[in-house]
């Protein structure tokens, strides 16, 4: 959180923010911050109820739309925008899409922070065989196109979007990579 919060956003859109957790760990934080969260119209009304439930309806909002919508437009207006194992949900392609979208409605001063594991960033043999399993798994029997991705390959997809890495932090937690991004 001292990273996200350092200096001091207003407002945080987390897309892909599913229950609202992240969002209600941010208002618990920082008493000043707005939060809202970008998702699937199902998984907003469940993130609200979850929001009512513990009184921050005041401070976190939902903008529900398909981010795979290329006609849709992202609210503007956040200082940081979030994604906490998101984009591996989705091809390259389809990343590459929300990513240019995402550019394209954040101010140059915000920063896009993304929380993603990577299959060639753990600290762990095992880590990286599981990673690797699990992917296999989200290929073949799940969506037909999740999976962990190889850094290199996704700094690419970054780096073709438009953004330029202001810092990687990686093994956080259980082997989780942290990139702070800014407008190229």
């Amino acid at each position: 959180m001292q990273t996200i919060f350092k200096d001091k956003p207003k407002r945080i859109f987390d897309i892909g923010g599913n229950t609202g957790r992240w969002s209600l760990q941010c208002v618990n934080y920082d008493s000043d911050v707005e939060m809202t969260i970008i998702d699937l119209p199902q998984q907003i009304e469940m993130a609200m109820k979850n929001v009512k439930a513990q009184g921050f309806a005041d401070r976190i909002k939902g903008y529900p739309m398909n981010m795979l919508d290329k006609h849709l437009a992202l609210p503007t207006g956040a200082d940081i925008w979030w994604m906490s194992q998101f984009l591996d949900c989705f091809s390259p392609m389809e990343i590459l899409s929300i990513l240019q979208r995402v550019r394209n409605a954040m101010s140059k001063q915000a920063k896009l922070y993304i929380l993603e594991l990577f299959c060639d960033a753990q600290k762990y043999e095992a880590a990286t065989l599981s990673l690797n399993a699990t992917s296999l798994y989200f290929t073949c029997l799940a969506n037909g196109n999740s999976r962990f991705y190889r850094s290199e390959d996704f700094l690419e997809i970054v780096e073709a979007a438009g953004f330029v890495v202001v810092k990687r932090s990686d093994d956080i937690g259980l082997g989780h990579t942290l990139l702070e991004l800014q407008v190229n």
